[in-house]
């Protein structure tokens, strides 16, 4: 366990007082009201041009060298080449009693980068339906003093960053956090600054995707029958997929607790918001997800494919009879006038298996007056995922435990009315037995309204 991150973050949440004087509230915050009802909405839509390079390896269970050897067993890249598509149209509302009450319902249709587990995923689905009572600062927002809110339904972990600087993911974020669950989450602040969380939640199932925008079709009756089409499985990493449910679940209860230290300078020229955080739960046994035969948590780590394919179990990962599934770890974020920066850390314990996974992300947007650009934000995320455990035998997706390295760098454009473009570049290095470097290339457009 990185007891020395922890040491590091005691101390970092220790001294902040230090050089972070606590100041009284803005003006303006005493005059919001109280006990006024509003609503807001938001609408989202987001096309992309995507470029992947076109790699791939043959799958172990068949000969490497032999000609006949068909390409749809072979690992490759999910839909490669150029592509431009329709990502997806997103719907927001929001209901709000003053600060005390909030209830959102945020829905997606396409949603071809959140396809989950598969390409053949649903085509519509929400990703958080939730209802809030009391008074949740986010961000670098602070209350006037102490506070407490009960928040359920289904919404972001409560480490995720709050703010995103491009279009693609890292691998810490796509192994641990990227998508919402079904959750009980109590929290509040000591003061304005400290502040805890204490999490009741379903559990985001454990399954398998690639790290870059499509998570490829691993588990498709297609697949089964060598004849999986434009989608291929890519290079897999376990990751926390989607939960399929969207009412709470006690069969295997994850309990999560988190403390944090937020603080902002009076005139928001710089501010920082620290969590450290820690889960727990134990795996199912099988979880039954949307477009794929293969089953979630131990199903997939303890079979290597589909329940019931693997009888004598030749290939499967080293898991031991225990079914404990923990993370701990840290996130930072931090603002300093137009620059930002995004740290995260996770290491997790998956059945005994042992992996890590940090990445950094970097961006400062430049206000710019330029016909119709608005302001210009180059960022770069640097991301790694250590597994710390090997497959036993011929395992059908060595990729599970590869080291790995991600490095996206881009630069999203602000333009009127609500437009955005974000272009960016993504390469791979990883312990792979050929030579990988499994680029990708995004341009996003996006509207909000």
């Amino acid at each position: 366990m990185p007891y020395k991150l922890l040491a590091v973050t005691l101390a970092l949440i220790v001294c902040a007082p230090l050089f972070a004087q606590d100041v009284p509230p803005p003006p303006e915050e005493a005059n919001v009201s109280k006990d006024a009802w509003a609503w807001s909405h938001r609408v989202e839509l987001r096309g992309n041009y995507r470029w992947s390079e076109d790699e791939f390896i043959p799958n172990p269970f068949f000969d490497d060298d032999d000609p006949a050897t068909p390409p749809e067993i072979f690992l490759r890249t999910p839909d490669p080449g150029s592509h431009v598509d329709l990502n997806v149209a997103e719907v927001q509302l929001d209901v709000f009693y003053g600060e005390w009450f909030q209830a959102r319902a945020k829905i997606h249709a396409q949603g071809m980068h959140r396809r989950n587990p598969t390409s053949t995923d649903k085509q519509v689905d929400a990703d958080e339906l939730f209802v809030r009572i009391g008074q949740k600062p986010e961000f670098l927002d602070r209350p006037a003093g102490t506070s407490f809110f009960l928040q359920a339904g289904k919404f972001p972990k409560m480490e995720r960053q709050p703010v995103r600087l491009l279009e693609s993911y890292g691998l810490a974020a796509t192994s641990f956090n990227r998508f919402e669950d079904i959750q009980l989450l109590a929290g509040g602040t000591v003061g304005r600054n400290f502040y805890w969380r204490f999490q009741a939640a379903n559990g985001n199932p454990v399954f398998l995707r690639d790290p870059n925008a499509l998570a490829g079709d691993n588990g498709t009756l297609d697949e089964k029958f060598n004849n999986i089409g434009d989608y291929h499985s890519g290079f897999p990493i376990i990751y926390h997929a989607e939960t399929e449910d969207y009412v709470f679940n006690t069969s295997h209860v994850q309990l999560g607790e988190a403390l944090g230290y937020r603080w902002q300078r009076d005139d928001g020229t710089l501010g920082f918001d620290l969590i450290v955080f820690h889960y727990e739960r134990d795996l199912a046994e099988k979880e039954e997800l949307t477009g794929t035969i293969y089953g979630g948590d131990i199903d997939l780590l303890d079979e290597g494919g589909p329940a019931g394919s693997n009888p004598d179990k030749i290939n499967h990962l080293p898991i031991t009879g225990s079914r404990k599934k923990e993370e701990i770890g840290a996130r930072l974020f931090a603002e300093w006038h137009n620059a930002t920066v995004i740290a995260q850390y996770t290491a997790q314990e998956l059945a005994g298996l042992e992996r890590e996974g940090m990445e950094l992300e970097l961006g400062y947007r430049l206000p710019w007056q330029l016909g119709w650009i608005e302001s210009i934000q180059p960022a770069v995320r640097a991301s790694r995922l250590d597994n710390h455990f090997v497959g036993v035998g011929p395992f059908p997706a060595p990729s599970l435990f590869w080291d790995w390295n991600k490095i996206d760098f881009g630069v999203r454009v602000g333009l009127p009315r609500g437009l955005d473009v974000t272009a960016e570049y993504t390469v791979h290095d990883m312990t792979s037995r050929r030579p990988l470097g499994t680029r990708e290339t995004l341009v996003t457009v996006r509207w909000r309204s």
